[in-house]
């Protein structure tokens, strides 16, 4: 039976194709930028709270400043927190990323994308992603080598625990208001406040505190809800 498997996904409207980790993938980047728009005059780019809590800890800010440097807004009650790139990323200095040891994974993975289709995750290279450095006759490098470059392993990790947290407290269902997205505010997405009732350890690496972060707010967020509902 022939392979029916999909080639390509939407994007905002534009094809993204899928590639396996196999496929040949080979980048060619300058330290000085180039007429890419991984860094500037691109869309927004959406954060989870791991990513925020790298961050902050890289660029020495707590979460109030970044609020500042971000743009926000909300979706069924969730906030949402975008990294602007338009003209250019708050971090892009011209000379390179200020927090490059901290950067998110959308930009690890730039000129490819991750996406969840049918329930998988697949990687993507999205029309959208213009890069300049990308090689036209790569060489035996491979998608898997580039991402095994890029060190983005964990950020997957964290991202799909993310997901699946997304995934789970949407089926509460709770109201699309301000008061739902003050409360992720406080006890989702700041790595400025414990992560734990009674446990402020900063000792912890900042993957156990950000999971014991959701499981905190898996259990926190209907009864602070409904607390205000009284």
């Amino acid at each position: 039976m022939a392979d029916k498997s999909p080639t390509s996904v939407k994007i905002g409207g534009a094809d993204a194709a899928i590639i396996a980790e196999s496929d040949l993938f080979q980048l060619s980047c300058g330290v000085y930028g180039c007429t890419s728009n991984c860094c500037t005059k691109s869309a927004p780019i959406v954060l989870n709270p791991y990513e925020i809590a790298l961050i902050c800890r890289e660029g020495r800010i707590n979460y109030e400043d970044l609020l500042d440097i971000v743009e926000t807004d909300r979706a069924k009650g969730f906030p949402l927190v975008m990294l602007p790139r338009d003209p250019s990323c708050y971090f892009w200095t011209g000379r390179g990323c200020r927090i490059y040891g901290a950067r998110p994974l959308a930009c690890r993975l730039f000129p490819l994308g991750r996406v969840f289709d049918n329930g998988r995750s697949r990687i993507v290279l999205p029309e959208l992603n213009v890069c300049s450095g990308l090689a036209p006759a790569p060489s035996t490098n491979t998608v898997a080598d580039y991402l095994f470059a890029q060190d983005t392993s964990t950020l997957v990790e964290m991202a799909d625990r993310w997901i699946e947290f997304v995934n789970d407290v949407e089926l509460l269902q709770f109201p699309d208001k301000p008061v739902t997205s003050v409360a992720f505010h406080m006890l989702v997405y700041s790595p400025d406040t414990p992560p734990a009732v009674g446990h402020s350890d900063d000792m912890l690496a900042l993957e156990d505190r950000f999971i014991m972060r959701l499981a905190t707010a898996r259990n926190q967020l209907p009864q602070f809800l409904l607390r205000q509902k009284k």
